[in-house]
């Protein structure tokens, strides 16, 4: 979002439509830059994350709207759409619509590039899955090329860090397997994988991860 701001992007006194609104960490911080915020996820659960994040901040300027992109009622057009890693916008028929929303500016993010958690990249060799790549960047970018769309685009890197205990680290590794087909992994099998990760100091696992992420900006002509 400071990329945005840093590059001419006004959010004072207006309205976001925040498409794929996940658990609301954007959400939340666009709430404190503009007027009014609605969301959109069809992820029950993460929006009562969001609202839980909210309401302990005191910020009553969001609007939730439990559904999908598609079914989502575009009555008008938003003054600034934000769109961050949503999986929904993988077709044509997304993406024209996602336009047909802006009124004003719009700011999609998307990955360029993603490697894994070091004990996931081993896992994954170990079970021979093919690990998923997600570069929604690229692809909206090469969409509006070819509809003479004229954006800027922002690149931007840098690295996760993720601290998990044992029990949470072995959960969170077993959660994304089963996410690729593994039901029930062997524990101890992801524990050998896990144990380079283990920092002593930190008394946990610390996990990193290289990032490369891309934000493209449109403003209606």
């Amino acid at each position: 979002l400071q990329i945005a701001v840093d590059h001419g992007v006004d959010f004072k006194g207006k309205t976001v439509l925040d498409v794929g609104c996940g658990s609301g960490q954007f959400t939340i911080r666009l709430a404190r830059l503009a007027e009014k915020v609605v969301a959109v996820d069809l992820a029950d659960k993460m929006l009562e994350i969001s609202k839980a994040e909210a309401d302990r901040q005191n910020l009553t300027n969001i609007d939730y709207v439990l559904s999908s992109w598609t079914d989502f009622p575009l009555d008008k057009p938003y003054d600034l759409v934000f769109a961050s890693m949503c999986p929904a916008l993988r077709d044509d028929e997304a993406r024209a619509k996602l336009l047909e929303a802006v009124g004003g500016t719009l700011m999609h993010v998307g990955f360029t590039d993603y490697v894994d958690f070091p004990p996931m990249a081993g896992l994954l060799k170990h079970f021979q899955i093919e690990p998923k790549r997600f570069r929604s960047g690229p692809e909206m970018a090469l969409w509006m090329d070819g509809r003479n769309k004229t954006y800027k685009k922002y690149e931007k890197t840098g690295v996760w860090e993720v601290r998990h205990d044992h029990d949470e680290a072995l959960r969170w590794c077993a959660v994304m397997l089963a996410d690729l087909g593994v039901e029930k992994p062997d524990p101890g099998l992801i524990r050998s994988f896990l144990a380079p990760s283990w920092v002593e100091e930190a008394n946990a696992y610390v996990l990193k991860s290289p990032y490369f992420v891309e934000m493209l900006i449109w403003d209606r002509p």
